[in-house]
């Protein structure tokens, strides 16, 4: 490789590193404040932090991050109030982001997706994170819209699953190769890929082949458009036989 390239791709993983310890820093000091007073602009600030973070990260190899950012990201997103259970997950992202950086970024012999089981679970309402990480039963969400992603996360939390939600099936089959997932949940509509371009594109790669798959869909399992899915592919639908499909989906996954 051109020496170069090689001395460019290493000032931009310098200067992510200097720029991610300068966000990680803002976000702990928007922790300790909302340890001593509880106001929603905290948690705004380490939300935007957070995204910029994601930003930033997508321009360098530096993977264990980017999936930690991403599932910071994911649970800023459904976080309600910085409240003492919050405060203390966050702060345990913050710290592994801050090892990370502080090491090696580029993920050399990790096994990303026992590393990703280890982070915070979302809390859901009247659910147990403990619970969660003690199931260790985790779904992959590729849910477009967060209104229906969070009723179906709280679905899966019901039943002590734990999920991540992305909204691009391009990244869907990123943290499909690296999380694995035990069962993954795709839109029918996405983006430029369709929930069934995407099943069939999982089904076909040899790393993700193995792993469940159904589609979420207002349409009849019968309806023209989803002619062309794998038949390994579950069909759950919206509407009254949502419950019901679900249900006999996870079953014939063999999740428990």
């Amino acid at each position: 490789m051109n020496k170069n390239v090689v001395d460019l791709d290493d000032q931009m993983l310098a200067d992510f590193r200097d720029e991610a310890n300068d966000i990680i820093n803002s976000i702990d000091v928007h922790l300790q404040n909302a340890r001593g007073k509880s106001d929603p602009v905290h948690l705004t600030a380490i939300q935007r932090e957070v995204f910029n973070l994601r930003y930033k990260g997508k321009s360098v190899a530096a993977p264990l991050i980017n999936l930690t950012s991403h599932r910071l990201a994911d649970y800023v997103t459904t976080c309600k109030e910085l409240n003492e259970g919050s405060i203390e997950d966050i702060q345990a992202f913050v710290d592994k982001i801050q090892s990370l950086l502080e090491g090696d970024m580029t993920a050399g012999g990790t096994d990303t997706a026992e590393f990703v089981r280890e982070l915070p679970s979302k809390r859901a309402p009247d659910i147990d994170p403990n619970w969660l990480k003690k199931a260790n039963v985790e779904a992959l969400l590729v849910i477009p819209q967060r209104s229906m992603a969070t009723i179906l996360e709280r679905e899966l939390a019901a039943c002590g699953y734990r999920s991540s939600v992305t909204q691009t099936s391009f990244e869907a089959i990123e943290l499909a190769v690296r999380t694995r997932p035990d069962f993954i949940i795709v839109a029918k509509t996405i983006d430029e890929l369709s929930g069934v371009d995407l099943a069939n594109a999982l089904q076909a790669m040899p790393k993700t082949r193995a792993i469940p798959t159904a589609v979420l869909t207002s349409d009849a399992p019968n309806h023209p458009s989803l002619q062309d899915l794998p038949c390994r592919t579950a069909i759950i639908r919206k509407g009254n036989a949502f419950g019901e499909d679900l249900a006999e989906a996870l079953a014939r996954f063999n999740i428990t």
